[in-house]
């Protein structure tokens, strides 16, 4: 079990629909994605761009699954 905090604490219920998102790019259901929430994860640290598509980090990996 990971003890790091939840990065989507903080957005209450949004935070589902982040986590969402989050899912959605790691099962490169890229016509899903909601361009707004693309782009708060990546300024979160939880998502980043390779080749023009989404991918996430470490982090995003972590948060995605958190409490799953």
């Amino acid at each position: 079990m990971n003890n790091e905090p939840d990065p989507l604490a903080g957005f209450g219920l949004e935070a589902i629909d982040l986590r969402w998102t989050l899912r959605d790019i790691a099962a490169r259901r890229s016509w899903m994605i909601n361009k707004d929430h693309l782009a708060q994860l990546i300024e979160l640290g939880l998502v980043a761009m390779r080749e023009d598509a989404p991918y996430l980090t470490t982090a995003g990996q972590n948060a995605v699954w958190k409490d799953s």
